[in-house]
């Protein structure tokens, strides 16, 4: 593929994991998705839970294309980053290296910004068995609560727990629901996560790293 190809592969990726993700993002915050936007669940926590797997893949594919278009030979570093809707522009010039610094900070780095705020809202969150009566699971790392692959706990968005009469359980309510596999879902979102972060640093190293570049030579024939 040509640069410019690569250019716009990339552009694509990258514009639709910051439009995920800011969307989710907003959910979180208690706002409303924009620009007709719809998520895979609209409430705060199970939306957050959601952003963290379909962030990191779209922010690990991104990131290993930019590592390729990053690799060619290439001394500027503002040349090392993907074009974001020009052809060619001069990156030896200061209004271009801004330009490509914003684009790298815009697709790049929120991404990774929202992926830690969608962990420290995850992290947080109360879990519950789906079995009658449920019961509250001690977070949503407990391994010990995965008794099944089909629908075994459930996250809450809003989490009610009601004192009942001695001897009795408590009420428990939980609101905003969606399922969970208590210690093997997360363990999975860590591993795309830490993939997806891994990547991204790689390519940052390669757009500013000192010197020319270590990759193969540029063609754009």
């Amino acid at each position: 593929m040509t640069s410019q190809q690569i250019s716009k592969v990339w552009t694509v990726l990258s514009l639709a994991l910051l439009y995920y993700a800011l969307n989710t993002y907003l959910v979180t915050q208690g706002g409303t998705p924009i620009f007709g936007a719809t998520l895979i669940v609209s409430s705060r926590i199970p939306a957050a839970m959601m952003g963290i797997p379909i962030c990191s893949i779209l922010l690990l594919l991104s990131s290993l294309i930019g590592m390729d278009y990053a690799q060619k030979d290439r001394s500027n570093w503002a040349d090392r980053i993907p074009l974001v809707g020009f052809e060619r522009i001069d990156t030896m010039s200061r209004e271009a290296k801004f330009y490509q610094g914003a684009m790298l900070a815009l697709l790049s780095v929120l991404p990774v910004i929202a992926l830690i705020h969608f962990w420290s809202v995850f992290s947080e969150a109360y879990a519950v068995t789906t079995k009658n009566p449920p019961t509250v699971i001690p977070s949503i790392w407990s391994w010990s609560a995965l008794t099944s692959l089909n629908d075994p706990a459930r996250v809450c968005n809003i989490f009610h727990m009601q004192p009942s009469a001695a001897g009795a359980p408590p009420t428990i309510s939980c609101e905003g629901t969606n399922t969970l596999l208590p210690g093997l879902e997360p363990s999975a979102f860590v591993v795309m996560t830490a993939a997806a972060v891994a990547a991204t640093l790689l390519f940052w190293w390669r757009v500013f790293r000192a010197g020319p570049s270590i990759g193969r030579a540029e063609s754009d024939s």
